[in-house]
């Protein structure tokens, strides 16, 4: 059997994809964001159609510790053109015995003079009128507030869409070696100082393949880190090879499965993990390159 080649990394490059589709992530996502939101709903927004109440606002930030407080002021201070920071200046004339928010959170005079300022803020002493209108509420500020809700519980979502997604990518590669016959196992392997590796093929006490699995729809600072530590892993893996005690025993090798919009953008970054591997691949690449690689290596 003819040893793999490596993908060049214009190769890789070509077989990646800005985002992976994985049916049963993306159901699970969709279901978490419908428990969030009716969560949201029943705990934060009230069902009230009568626009316009100062109580309703109270509603809103009554019972809450200081960190929920101030997120829902955030939420409310979304649909009109103010900032948390700008009305934390209006505070100074409106409640100025309470100068801190856990302190206005605690009084409910202060909760009740920040409701009714946000529904009229013209003609509020102290105030100008220019910095008082960039707080005045629309007629349908409740309903915009919830549309900030779901918005802002679809974006916390992000990192366990990626962190989901990639999970589902490496289990992919746990079956593709499973049908090809082949045992695997995921932990910290000794050669690599101790980090942990995604499959190791066929046993960690006697790895053959080590394959490391990386998704990023974002790009990051960490994914510098990361092709940092893959560098160190390969020059580990190298000195592993060279002095192994049984020359006759095969190289281990190290594969990478890299794919993601992130990846994609972050071109010098991803060049550090094609460069510093055995192989590296794509996930459209599992079907058609890994069975022949790890074919290879585990028979000669």
């Amino acid at each position: 059997m003819e040893k793999p080649s490596k993908l060049t990394y214009s190769q890789l490059l070509e077989g990646m994809s800005a985002f992976l589709h994985f049916p049963d992530v993306e159901r699970e996502l969709y279901d978490e964001r419908q428990v969030r939101i009716s969560h949201a709903e029943s705990d934060i927004i009230f069902p009230n159609t009568e626009f316009g109440k100062a109580q309703d606002i109270q509603s809103i930030l009554n019972e809450t510790g200081t960190k929920e407080y101030i997120e829902r002021l955030k939420l409310i201070l979304a649909t009109t053109s103010g900032s948390l920071e700008a009305l934390d200046r209006v505070c100074m004339v409106l409640c100025p015995n309470e100068k801190t928010w856990a302190q206005r959170r605690k009084s409910n005079n202060s909760t009740q003079k920040i409701a009714e300022f946000l529904i009229e803020p013209s003609g509020h002493d102290g105030i100008p009128w220019y910095t008082a209108e960039r707080f005045r509420l629309p007629e349908d500020w409740l309903n915009r507030t919830r549309e900030n809700l779901v918005a802002e519980i679809h974006n916390s979502l992000q990192s366990l869409y990626s962190t989901r997604t990639g999970l589902a990518m490496e289990n992919s590669i746990r079956f593709v070696v499973e049908n090809c016959g082949y045992g695997w196992e995921k932990g910290r392997v000794t050669m690599v100082d101790e980090k942990e590796v995604d499959v190791v093929v066929p046993k960690i006490i006697l790895p053959r393949i080590l394959i490391m699995s990386s998704y990023n729809l974002t790009t990051a600072s960490s994914q510098t880190s990361r092709a940092k530590e893959q560098k160190a892993m390969y020059e580990d893996i190298g000195r592993y090879n060279s002095a192994r005690s049984r020359a006759d025993d095969p190289d281990v090798q190290l594969v990478n499965v890299i794919d993601g919009s992130g990846w994609i953008t972050r071109s010098n970054d991803l060049k550090e993990m094609h460069r510093n591997c055995d192989y590296a691949i794509a996930y459209k690449h599992l079907d058609s390159l890994l069975p022949d690689i790890l074919d290879y290596h585990m028979t000669i």
